[in-house]
């Protein structure tokens, strides 16, 4: 799959979360503040990690792809023995990965337009007593409601058997899909932490030839534009066609 470059597409992606969002991560060996801190980087700006993003992504299209009335094989990734990790055939590990398989989808962390953070109390419960723990009270650093995070995804060979943009049809699709079913992330998401909205701000497609003449930037695709509601009609048919062909090898 990756023995030859064909096309590159850069996905340029904004996150705006819809309620306060947590995930959690240590930036210091120090004794923390903060019971709970949010994961930031070295320049103290929250991040979601890639991997976050990544892993919500692959388990909503596991969950969508065994939803259809299709024979189609999604593996499970965290079954024991020599298929752990991923089948490295079924649709999903040739987006996301598998055992013995890269990625095509390469999400970078998305990083916050602000250093701003919040604090949030909680209380363990004593399920039994039905009332809190004693020293159970604890915080939570939040990223606030209304915080914008902007990443990049690369995606490498979008062709899949004879349909040419299949893997960024199935990005795309999967984005629409993640906001109107899902839409949260990290911690406490049954809490109503972690609802965000995930939008393409601009793709940019960049073929073999296109790097052989210097245009290293290729051809780029503005949302709303004619160009980019063509290119996205295309590939996400380009995803249906190679799902409904049950050709996966």
């Amino acid at each position: 799959m990756f023995e030859r470059l064909d096309n590159r597409v850069i996905v340029n992606y904004e996150v705006v979360t819809r309620s306060d969002l947590h995930i959690g991560g240590h930036t210091t060996t120090e004794p923390a503040d903060v019971d709970n801190p949010v994961i930031k980087n070295a320049d103290s700006y929250p991040i979601i990690p890639g991997s976050s993003l990544k892993g919500v992504l692959r388990t909503e299209m596991e969950r969508l792809l065994r939803g259809l009335n299709l024979d189609i094989k999604v593996c499970d990734i965290f079954i024991s023995g020599k298929g752990r990790g991923g089948c490295n055939v079924c649709p999903v590990c040739k987006l996301f990965g598998g055992n013995e398989l890269a990625s095509s989808i390469r999400i970078k962390d998305a990083t916050a337009n602000s250093k701003r953070t919040m604090l949030r109390d909680g209380v363990a419960i004593d399920r039994k007593k039905r009332k809190a723990k004693d020293g159970g009270k604890y915080d939570i650093e939040v990223v606030p409601k209304g915080t914008l995070f902007t990443g990049t995804c690369t995606i490498e060979n979008t062709k899949l058997g004879i349909y040419d943009h299949a893997k960024l049809g199935a990005f795309l699709s999967l984005l629409d899909f993640f906001n109107e079913c899902s839409g949260s992330i990290g911690h406490a998401s049954s809490r109503g932490f972690g609802e965000v909205k995930i939008t393409v701000t601009d793709i940019n497609l960049i073929t073999a030839q296109d790097y052989l003449d210097g245009r290293y930037t290729g051809t780029n695709y503005a949302p709303g534009s004619p160009e980019y509601n063509e290119l996205k009609d295309d590939a996400i048919n380009d995803w249906s066609g190679y799902i409904k062909s049950g050709e996966y090898d």
